[in-house]
């Protein structure tokens, strides 16, 4: 077999044997093959052709499964290939096309390059062809109106609007080998920047679409009855970029919810999780309703009138008065001060009067269909969870991916680099078939400084403009000419901010660096195997999780038992991260979740201290307290260590979490005065709680479907933007954190369950505001947000395992401590009123509008200060039981302390509960263990079109991956994503190392072992 680099290069017809013949063409060749299945023995497990298909990828991106069907054939019916076979098996110029001639002659045109000069940089990418050598592909430009999105529409109505769109366009730069990119001369022509391609990148390459397969129904299928029947579809994910099928946007309203996996496993459970609990909030809200019509009854507070109608139906009592406060000071009441007022009688004695609550919220009812709701929640999340638990089977079955086939191995030895090895080690061992191996390598340094050189690369690109080369010799000299014409200012101004020639400086020191640690030889810390079948990575895992795993016939070179686990997915891992050590891992995490706990505390005293200057000012805080400290997060987290996204994203969720709970909840009621608790102002606190639930209903909803900062990018940089690349970066989305995500629903969920007591309409709030997140959401992911990595269910089960079920303990508790405090005015009766008091008293109503003259005789019942704040007493009392009421002031009613006592022991036992189920779970967690999930669908992984475990690492100034191992020997469908613009070889990191390493004064080479490796065997399919 000739080597595929010299297909580019054909100038005269050549035999490659066995029937095979390349004929050149202006710009493909034609592979032709002549009964080769004659010259072939039927024991050989790779033709020719199969030969020729494992070289080319005759049908593009997503062509193992119809490749691997022309190998294992002894003959094929080239119908067989699906549509668009017509375009390869069809008349041809040689030949008379005649059915008898072409059933024994097949014609497979493969467009070259002619103009390649680099045996590296220019390999044949294979696509299906037409015969006049054009590639049948979609030209994303020319997408119907009725297809793209509203922004994409009004972008090309005003695209011809010089205020829009200037004119004034420079070209985009041709890379140079310095930069380690050698582009061919047909990719180096000068490009006019196009906003049309950038809103065709975002639609078709950011925004995710869904595989069309009937493209003349397609139009008839816009009507909103056939959307309507999409809610029982089955929809297949397209790759980003898909060419050559039809695809179209996902609906983001009738999509079903099972095909929501098709955006990750991660994504999947919490939108499953958001209607789950949307469901359940909701159904214990109609459980709260008979609560709902007594506080709004007259039995209650005389039909709330006055209040706010979202707090109708709460415990906000309106039936309020003065009455005689016996011994009461301003210093009992520093917080509201407005509920005591001096008064003076006809005799003119004056006497403090305090606000007294008349509503009774602690009844024998109330407390029912309050512990009926505990009871709801209990059982609709335990539901929850056991329909999370199938959703997560569902969705793993439904999206196959490389983790479904792999096992990651923790500990191999140092020197195990030989993929062979591991390949005949488990076939000898297991009798299984690997199909790729990835050998990850300590080189993370290396890799950190490579990606780092090609940052600094595209930042000098912006500032010198598209005309100047990469070149070091001519990046040095525009370098020097920018330093001759700098004055004394631009000097101090580049010591603050580098210029161009502080940056080329930095470039050639990099350049050292990385000579010097290319030159290494690294060390393996990690091999990622990919098998044929399903049955094979569980037959394996079954055996290595297990005592099973410590037999000696399963040692790795007969003295080394391997620590194997099932990796995340290809896109979840954090390759940059992979080989740091456990210690610095914990470390770097210790620091920020110090930090974190820090913050809140300091947060909560802030809130506090501006409580003081009233309400509003608290209120806001809050708000903005909420916004900012997900972005302080972040950077938090950015300085940790996280060998997959899934990790990084739980560490942030939990920092997130729990300052939002802390920071919405519980600091607003601690922050509250305990007596504005069941007031009706907007100053006091139901309000406060109802202002949170409509801002996260209407106002950040609002606010994230706007998508403001996206739109400025699309609609304002981008058109303004000098090259293609720039362009397609300011489409590329916002960026979506799903930890975030979930910390908005737990906050809500949280919230509603911390003052459902006091304010059951929160259940339907909660339902509500789920339900607009969980459509919100759906529309940003299809419409707005950029592609996030596939998370597994990791922050799922950290979810629904902890923070779930503590959202039901705290609910027990709170709503004991509720009930206990009724009527939330700090004052009990007293057994005989002060004579003090006796007269004639002028006793001002409440709200001040009116005054009524009053008599006091012996009779009239009179109050004094009582602590009624269970929750905040000193020391602390739990459970909260009538008896911690003092032995002499008591103020809760026969019912109540009833009420109150079952529902102390009720938090006890829940508590109880959970800390079995938080020991048992950590317990679970900590065994090595396996437990497959889902059924093995027994297909093949050469049969998917699914990605490898192929060492990247994405960076925010460059639009697609870089790669960190040698791409000139893997398959293009073994890689997630496809760049439109380059081919995979620009964004190999060790083809930057190479052309470095050319600049090396000692003439020293890149060793052997300095990068990561990736093996694939395609043929195993044969085998199985």
């Amino acid at each position: 077999m000739k080597n595929q680099d010299d297909f580019s290069l054909v100038d005269d017809e050549q035999s490659l044997g066995s029937g095979f013949v390349i004929r050149p063409r202006n710009d493909s060749v034609s592979i032709i093959t002549d009964d080769f299945q004659e010259s072939v023995s039927s024991s050989s497990t790779e033709t020719p052709l199969a030969q020729i298909i494992g070289r080319f990828n005759f049908f593009g991106k997503g062509s193992r499964k119809r490749a691997a069907s022309l190998k294992s054939k002894a003959s094929f019916d080239p119908s067989t290939l699906g549509s668009g076979a017509g375009d390869l098996f069809s008349d041809h110029p040689d030949l008379d096309g005649s059915d008898a001639e072409r059933k024994n002659k097949w014609f497979f045109d493969v467009p070259i390059d002619p103009t390649a000069t680099s045996s590296r940089r220019n390999r044949v990418k294979g696509r299906i062809v037409h015969l006049d050598g054009n590639a049948p592909v979609r030209d994303f430009e020319k997408d119907l109106s009725s297809e793209m999105t509203f922004g994409r529409r009004i972008a090309l109505s005003l695209r011809k609007r010089s205020w829009y769109y200037p004119g004034d366009k420079k070209v985009q730069p041709a890379e140079s080998s310095e930069h380690g990119v050698v582009e061919s001369k047909a990719e180096e022509k000068e490009n006019v920047p196009s906003l049309e391609q950038g809103w065709a990148y975002f639609e078709h390459s950011v925004l995710p679409r869904c595989i069309v397969r009937d493209e003349k129904g397609q139009e008839a299928n816009r009507s909103f009855i056939h959307r309507i029947r999409l809610l029982n579809s089955k929809l297949e994910k397209a790759e980003p970029g898909e060419r050559h099928l039809s695809t179209k946007l996902y609906d983001p309203i009738f999509t079903p919810l099972s095909q929501m996996g098709d955006f990750g496993l991660g994504f999947g459970l919490y939108f499953a999780t958001l209607r789950a609990v949307g469901i359940v909030t909701f159904i214990a809200g109609l459980v709260s309703l008979p609560n709902i019509l007594y506080f709004r009854s007259s039995d209650y507070s005389n039909r709330q009138e006055g209040v706010h109608w979202a707090l109708k139906g709460s415990a906000v009592c309106t039936n309020l008065q003065y009455v005689p406060c016996e011994g009461c000071t301003e210093d009992m009441f520093t917080n509201d001060s407005y509920r005591l007022i001096s008064l003076t009688n006809s005799d003119g004695m004056e006497q403090p009067f305090a606000i007294k609550n008349n509503c009774d919220g602690a009844t024998l009812s109330v407390g029912v269909y309050n512990l009926a709701t505990i009871a709801v929640i209990i059982l609709g999340l335990f539901a929850t969870n056991i329909y999370l638990g199938r959703a997560e089977v569902n969705f793993d079955e439904d999206e196959q991916t490389a983790q479904d086939y792999s096992i990651k191995i923790n500990n191999p030895p140092p020197d195990a680099n030989d993929s062979k090895e591991w390949e005949r080690y488990f076939r000898k061992k297991f009798g299984v078939l690997v199909t790729v191996c990835t050998i990850i390598m300590d080189n993370d340094l290396l890799v950190k400084k490579l990606v780092e050189r090609r940052e600094i690369l595209q930042k000098i690109k912006s500032k010198v403009g598209p005309t100047v080369s990469f070149d070091i010799d001519q990046l040095t000299k525009v370098s020097s000419e920018i330093e001759s014409k700098r004055n004394n200012l631009n000097r101090v101004c580049a010591k603050l901010f580098k210029g161009v020639p502080e940056l080329v400086e930095y470039v050639k020191a990099l350049d050292e660096e990385i000579r010097e640690l290319a030159v290494l030889d690294k060390t393996v810390t990690t091999v990622i195997i990919t098998f044929e079948t399903e049955a094979a990575q569980r037959k394996v895992l079954s055996i290595m999780k297990t005592a099973d795993g410590f037999d000696q016939k399963y040692c790795f070179r007969d003295d080394r038992f391997l620590d194997v686990d099932e990796p995340p997915e290809p896109s979840g891992i954090r390759w940059a991260d992979l080989n740091e050590s456990d210690t610095t891992t914990l470390v770097r995490l210790i620091i920020p979740s110090i930090l974190t706990l820090g913050l809140i505390a300091a947060c909560a005293f802030l809130v506090k201290e501006l409580r003081s200057y009233g309400p509003i000012y608290a209120a806001v805080s809050i708000s903005l307290l909420n916004t900012v400290f997900p972005m302080v997060a972040k950077s938090m987290t950015n300085t940790e260590i996280h060998r997959s996204h899934g990790s990084k994203q739980t560490s942030l969720y939990v920092k997130i979490c729990l300052f939002r709970w802390v920071n919405t909840a519980v600091v607003t009621t601690l922050i509250t005065p305990f007596t504005s608790t069941l007031m009706g102002g907007d100053d006091h606190l139901l309000a406060g709680v109802y202002a949170i639930f409509f801002s996260e209903i209407v106002t950040i909803t609002v606010i994230q479907l706007l998508d403001i900062g996206g739109n400025i990018n699309r609609h304002i940089f981008a058109p303004r933007a000098k090259t293609q690349e720039d362009i397609n970066q300011c489409m590329s989305g916002s960026v979506v954190e799903l930890a975030e995500r979930y910390t908005n629903m737990t906050k809500i969920l949280f919230l509603a369950l911390w003052y459902c007591c006091i304010y059951p309409a929160a259940l339907f709030l909660c339902s509500f505001a789920l339900f607009v997140i969980f459509y919100a959401d759906r529309f940003s992911l299809m419409r707005s947000w950029a592609p996030a990595p596939k998370i597994s269910n990791v922050i799922s089960r950290i979810n629904r395992i902890y923070f779930m079920p503590a959202t039901i303990g705290i609910m027990a508790i709170i709503t004991s401590y509720t009930l206990a405090q009724f009527g939330f005015d700090n004052l009990c009766a007293t057994d005989a009123i002060s004579q003090d008091y006796l007269g004639t008293w002028l006793i001002p109503s409440v709200d001040g509008e009116n005054a009524k003259s009053v008599t006091i005789d012996e009779t009239y019942q009179s109050y004094m200060f009582c602590d009624q704040n269970m929750l905040q007493r000193t020391p602390p009392v739990f459970p909260s039981l009538s008896s911690f009421q003092p032995s002499d002031i008591r103020w809760m009613t026969r019912d109540q302390a009833r009420i109150v006592d079952v529902y102390g022991w009720i938090s006890v036992g829940i508590l109880g509960v959970l800390a079995v189920h938080y020991v048992d779970s950590l317990y679970t967690g900590f065994k090595n263990t396996y437990k497959p999930r889902g059924k093995d669908k027994e297909i093949p992984f050469t049969d998917n079109d699914i990605a490898a475990y192929i060492p990247q690492v994405k960076s925010p100034e460059i639009p697609y991956p870089l790669v960190a191992c040698p791409v000139n020997s893997i398959q293009e469908d073994l890689f997630e994503w496809e760049s439109p613009y380059h081919s995979y070889d620009y964004y190999d990191l060790t083809l930057d190392a190479e052309a470095i390493m050319a600049g090396d004064e000692k003439c020293r080479s890149i060793s052997d072992t300095a990068f990561s490796r990736v093996v694939h065997w395609p043929n195993h399919i044969d085998e199985i």
